[in-house]
């Protein structure tokens, strides 16, 4: 196993680097359906919500089974980009918006959103739910989702501190021994803002759980 991802992720072997490999995603969807769906995800989905969605085109990064474009979409935004690089979750989240009646709605890529970037439209929001704790590149995954200058981002990622980072070190070192490829990244909250606020974002929302932070910011 390498030590250190790829720097690009283009093809179905570079994306496994990401770890989205798609085998949790019906419990992730009973989970949603059910109403357990993880407390840091309800909270983004409020915030973004509250934050004014309606007409908006959202992006929604490592969207998983769906829940958070879909739940904005049925709160008033008007079309969806849900970019993935599991085709599995993306299976599950075109079959769920089908079932919601939002499948004219969304659009759907397969891969890494900073290898497709140029190819995506203009946006309004952007959602990045547990997204940037798996990409290795932080400065190269921001600088993509906010070529577009969208005027609300909202991101969720772990607590930056000594336990959850001992946590995701056993996890990684777990991860190789299993000969995966993916692992976690725990940024410090302070180089998240720093690189948000030279790209010309403020924070307008700082909440979260105990060791998920939900982040909401606004262009200024």
């Amino acid at each position: 196993m390498p030590s250190t991802p790829p720097r690009r992720f283009c093809c179905d072997e570079d994306l496994a680097h990401l770890s989205y490999d798609g085998l949790t995603a019906a419990d992730d969807l009973d989970a949603w359906r059910s109403g357990r769906l993880f407390g840091a995800t309800r909270e983004l989905i409020d915030v973004v919500a509250d934050a004014g969605v309606k007409g908006a085109t959202l992006l929604d990064v490592g969207a998983g089974v769906g829940a958070v474009h879909l739940t904005l979409l049925e709160r008033g935004a008007a079309r969806a980009i849900d970019v993935d690089a599991s085709r599995e979750y993306l299976a599950v989240a075109r079959a769920e918006a089908e079932r919601r009646g939002l499948a004219g709605r969304v659009e759907y890529r397969h891969g890494d959103v900073v290898e497709l970037a140029g190819e995506l439209p203009p946006v309004d929001v952007v959602t990045l739910d547990s997204v940037i704790c798996c990409y290795p590149y932080l400065p190269e995954l921001l600088r993509a989702v906010l070529a577009s200058r969208p005027r609300i981002v909202g991101i969720t990622y772990p607590r930056d501190v000594w336990w959850m980072r001992a946590y995701m070190r056993a996890y990684n070192a777990i991860q190789r021994l299993r000969g995966r490829l993916g692992g976690y990244y725990i940024y410090r909250h302070a180089e998240v803002r720093r690189r948000m606020a030279d790209a010309g974002y403020r924070a307008i929302h700082d909440g979260g759980t105990r060791t998920w932070r939900v982040v909401v910011y606004r262009s200024a």
